[in-house]
């Protein structure tokens, strides 16, 4: 089996989201480490697209800089008959430019755990000063199969939790079934991920 980085894709034609309200901000970190959110969260949340960058397409996979994976309900349910992973599903409205809400459901799709796997001799990161263990950029990552649970399609590494990974069965079950807004980035392959 191969595994990719799953990354979004930013378009011209699509939106993206930049700003946390409250009181989702001081809460997402523990979505980014892969933390279960539970009475943490608010189902009413809003989150708008950026007045900044004029896109209004809603692929499937929502770009951000928010470190969040945004999923459509489609993505959501095909994530659930395929990925078998543990996933929280936390759902937002997703707000247009002019704060009105976007007629199509999404999700933060919260990956639950990480997974200890990655070869750090041949991965290219740099590591954070505050955090030890942890990266704080990613420019090349090699995974350890041997360290990987057989039966993880999708993933987060434990030394950089907002980094999802994919497996190669599971990326053709997206490809299959025609989800947008997504881009893969092989192991080994240059990324700057921060």
């Amino acid at each position: 089996m191969e595994y990719f980085i799953l990354e979004t894709r930013l378009t011209p034609e699509n939106c993206t989201i930049s700003e946390s309200p409250e009181p989702l901000d001081s809460k997402q970190w523990r979505i980014a480490e892969g933390q279960r959110m539970g009475e943490h969260y608010s189902p009413d949340t809003q989150l708008q697209m950026d007045k900044r960058h004029k896109g209004l397409g809603t692929p499937d996979f929502l770009h951000n800089t928010l470190l969040l994976p945004m999923v459509s309900k489609k993505l959501r349910s095909l994530l659930e008959a395929e990925a078998d992973a543990e996933i929280e599903y936390l759902p937002f409205v997703l707000l247009n430019h002019k704060g009105r809400a976007v007629d199509r459901e999404f999700y933060i799709a919260n990956v639950i755990g990480t997974q200890d796997c990655v070869d750090r001799g041949r991965t290219e990161a740099r590591e954070s000063a505050l955090e030890p263990g942890q990266y704080s950029g990613l420019f090349k990552l090699f995974l350890d199969p041997g360290r990987i649970d057989p039966k993880a399609k999708l993933f987060r590494i434990k030394s950089k939790p907002t980094v999802l990974i994919i497996r190669s069965d599971l990326k053709a079950a997206l490809e299959r079934d025609g989800v947008t807004g997504t881009r893969y980035i092989a192991m080994g392959e240059k990324c700057m991920i921060y």
